[in-house]
């Protein structure tokens, strides 16, 4: 009898093992099932999420380009004027740019409404230089620039951007308020990051700050851009910041500024060209 219980109890513990066993085996299939699922959608929520991004980026630079094309920049009285121009040249230089009021965050500069244009050919500007193009909505001020760069030497090109901060003269003899300036620059050549730098900057007198970055160019011509503003909080604003870009080709000993340095397109498919 005691033969007979003990072994049936033995087959009795070894199907509630081989229950458990099962039931554990179980339990971490649906697991793997449920973080394989999860992951599954986790994923393809993250590719629908990319692919609205890059449909948006697809579109703003689509608006980039259709403005590069279509901006009137010259505003003459003689229609003989216009058309002799459109007649010789699609290129004209000077950088298309664009007015937008200070982002919170740099995140937030492509998705932003500008709030006028204009055409800078200038070497070195300030962020207010907007008011002069009868563009007056805002006193401090982001500014796009976007325009075409000729590349006539292949290899690497050095860019530089200077900030120029007004403060007190070096030799004043009044006693100032030290002043905090926050400015940010990027440049963007052939879809390439070329400096990207957001600069601090706590002086009483006069600064000048020069960022710089390189990019290697076969010959040709190229898209570049450029985005510069300071912050909200920052005492330099206006006219007391002013931007010089400059550029330094394989061939040259130092950084140089021109007004043919960079250039837009001017191309008007309209009945004035033909006037």
């Amino acid at each position: 009898m005691s033969a007979y219980y003990r072994k049936e109890r033995y087959r009795k513990t070894a199907s509630f093992k081989e229950s458990i066993i099962k039931t554990v085996l179980a339990l971490v299939f649906v697991s793997a099932s449920v973080a394989t699922s999860f992951h599954l959608w986790n994923k393809t929520t993250s590719l629908k999420d990319n692919l609205v991004e890059q449909k948006r980026l697809v579109q703003s630079q689509q608006n980039e380009l259709d403005i590069l094309r279509t901006l009137n920049p010259y505003h003459v009285e003689s229609n003989e004027v216009l058309a002799k121009a459109v007649e010789n040249a699609d290129l004209y230089p000077g950088w298309i740019t664009r007015v937008y009021p200070l982002p919170d965050k740099k995140e937030q500069i492509f998705y932003a409404t500008d709030i006028g244009s204009f055409v800078m050919n200038e070497t070195r500007f300030s962020l207010s230089s907007h008011e002069r193009y009868g563009i007056t909505e805002a006193d401090s001020s982001m500014y796009r620039l976007n325009g075409l760069f000729p590349s006539h030497q292949p290899g690497r090109l050095q860019v530089a951007v200077a900030f120029y901060l007004k403060g007190a003269p070096e030799n004043t003899k009044v006693d100032v308020m030290s002043q905090i300036g926050s400015c940010y620059a990027r440049i963007d050549i052939n879809r390439k990051r070329v400096i990207d730098h957001k600069l601090h900057v706590v002086t009483k007198y006069e600064q000048k700050q020069i960022l710089t970055g390189n990019v290697d160019l076969d010959m040709g011509l190229y898209p570049i851009s450029a985005v510069f503003y300071c912050d909200k909080n920052s005492d330099f604003k206006g006219d007391n910041v002013e931007v010089a870009i400059s550029f330094r080709n394989p061939r040259q000993q130092s950084l140089t500024t021109s007004r043919y340095s960079i250039f837009h397109i001017y191309k008007p498919d309209n009945i004035t060209a033909k006037l």
